[in-house]
């Protein structure tokens, strides 16, 4: 009864991840407005987190979660996870210093060539992912392990220096994005209090970064809660049974404690980006044959900032220009403003 209940808790769960990670591929693969740079970072994220969702329902499928394998074998049938797990693990990572680099340095961030920088930025998850699984392939035990999983198919000191690795990491991430939060806020204060700042500036430039950094910000929470309590509890347990067969009870509730992870890009680019959410309005329209969202094509494209702003905030400058047209009508000298935020 036991295994019944852990396995239809997991098996939804995967099944929605798989759902709401394709989502998030078709969606940035479809609309051009969706590629900046923070979104792709989001599209490769979603891609590792669809192999972990796959690999964990192919776990659930063949009933793997609960059988007793020789090391090497359960290694072999957990390839795709490890270096899914290992990659998305230091991804949030160059998140973190995406999200910096866009608060410290705007303008730099904005210049520099989106393509290469995605490639660069996915760099040191790629090296890390591989040397993990390098490692653990050379030392990988061949024990029988009483549990299928990715973490008991290490050596006992090999998984001390990954355990330890991926906790720095995430300590790491956490200070990028606390000290992130402190900068933005000051910005925020001081555009706010200066006398020559506007309405409109605050509306274009503060309140789309507010909505990058919260994105990512809420994003990269919930990838912290849940494997900083995972790693914490998985490591309690291990120094508090001496057999590794006293562990296993425990392994499936720290499966679920790590689930909402793999299916949180969706849920949270739905809730706080509006461009986000209607592509996915507009998948559901043609999944439902129509019946969902009828009216999803009738209104217009949103623009703004890479986090998707509301459409007043996005098209302010629209509004504007239009406005200085009218004021500066029948004059014959032009004025020529600049706003922060706009690309000359």
């Amino acid at each position: 009864m036991h295994q019944y209940t852990i396995e239809a808790i997991i098996g939804p769960m995967m099944v929605l991840g798989i759902f709401g990670n394709v989502n998030v591929i078709v969606a940035v693969a479809r609309k051009k407005v969706l590629r900046t740079k923070g979104a792709m970072l989001i599209f490769v994220l979603a891609i590792s987190h669809l192999v972990i969702n796959i690999a964990e329902l192919k776990t659930l499928i063949f009933r793997l979660r609960f059988q007793s394998l020789n090391g090497r074998e359960c290694f072999l049938y957990n390839i795709p996870y490890s270096l899914a797990i290992m990659f998305q693990s230091w991804l949030f990572l160059s998140m973190a210093l995406d999200l910096c680099f866009c608060i410290m340095i705007p303008i730099k961030h904005m210049l520099w060539p989106k393509t290469k920088y995605i490639l660069i930025m996915c760099i040191m998850p790629t090296c890390c992912a591989l040397i993990v699984f390098f490692v653990n392939f050379i030392f990988v035990t061949e024990e029988d392990a009483p549990y299928c999983a990715y973490m008991l198919t290490m050596d006992d000191g090999v998984f001390e220096i990954i355990s330890t690795s991926v906790v720095a990491c995430n300590i790491l991430t956490l200070l990028i994005t606390i000290v992130s939060v402190f900068v933005a806020i000051r910005k925020s204060q001081d555009m706010r209090n200066h006398r020559h700042s506007s309405v409109t500036r605050r509306n274009s430039t503060v309140e789309e970064r507010r909505k990058v950094f919260r994105s990512t910000f809420y994003m990269m929470s919930i990838y912290i809660f849940c494997w900083m309590t995972s790693s914490i509890c998985f490591r309690v347990l291990f120094y508090m049974f001496e057999n590794e067969t006293n562990i296993v009870p425990y392994m499936p509730y720290l499966a679920i404690i790590t689930m909402p992870n793999f299916c949180q890009a969706y849920f949270v680019t739905y809730f706080r980006s509006p461009r986000f959410r209607k592509a996915y309005r507009e998948h559901f329209h043609w999944l439902t044959f129509g019946c969902m969202y009828p009216d999803v094509f009738d209104g217009p494209e949103l623009r703004g900032g890479e986090s998707g702003s509301k459409q007043d905030s996005a098209t302010n400058q629209q509004v504007r220009a239009d406005s200085d047209k009218k004021q500066k009508k029948g004059s014959s000298k032009k004025t020529v403003r600049i706003y922060e935020g706009e690309v000359i």
